[in-house]
């Protein structure tokens, strides 16, 4: 029976382990998105962030970055990449920035900066600083008809630009936030 009961703890602890490993996001992802979900209840104080995989982060990679080098205009080569079907409806907003010294709530930090503008009622969230918001769409409502929900997903991917002893460290991040008619108030 004893043995019986360190294999169970053995095979349970193995499960555990591959679980964790075989997570969508990384675990600098998920650090980094409960920094920002602490920072979101500023402007939303039901805000959720979930880490998940960095597909979105990927194709903001691909569409900045070029044999090594920035492209020309990253706003628009990211916009392109990100501005697509699949993130129909929702608002996307992206930022990168050298990782050299960098700690998680620096990057957070960096993210928020992004997401959150502040005007005369305070803290609220900047849907028009989205890289989308002029095609975000909900049914046949666009613009200032429509606002940012509660549930937003961070994407993350690091990259590096140069080669050799001029390379650069940094890291993609991608925010996406599902677009819902604002509530009459």
């Amino acid at each position: 029976m004893k043995m019986a009961k360190k294999l169970l703890a053995l095979v349970l602890t193995g499960v555990m382990a591959m679980s964790m490993l075989t997570g969508c996001a990384s675990i600098s992802s998920r650090q980094v998105a409960d920094e920002l979900e602490g920072m979101l209840k500023a402007a939303n104080t039901k805000a959720t962030v979930k880490a998940v995989d960095d597909d979105l982060a990927k194709d903001a990679v691909n569409g900045a970055v070029k044999d090594h080098a920035f492209v020309t205009d990253v706003n628009a080569g990211v916009k392109a990449k990100l501005d697509t079907d699949k993130n129909n409806g929702k608002y996307v907003w992206y930022t990168y920035f050298a990782t050299k010294d960098q700690k998680k709530a620096d990057k957070a930090k960096k993210v928020v900066e992004k997401i959150v503008g502040t005007g005369t009622e305070g803290a609220y969230v900047n849907t028009a600083a989205a890289v989308n918001f002029t095609s975000v769409k909900v049914g046949d409502k666009s613009g200032t008809s429509i606002e940012a929900g509660d549930k937003f997903e961070l994407s993350m991917k690091e990259f590096t630009i140069g080669t050799g002893k001029d390379a650069v460290d940094y890291v993609m991040v991608v925010v996406t936030c599902k677009a819902q008619v604002k509530s009459a108030s």
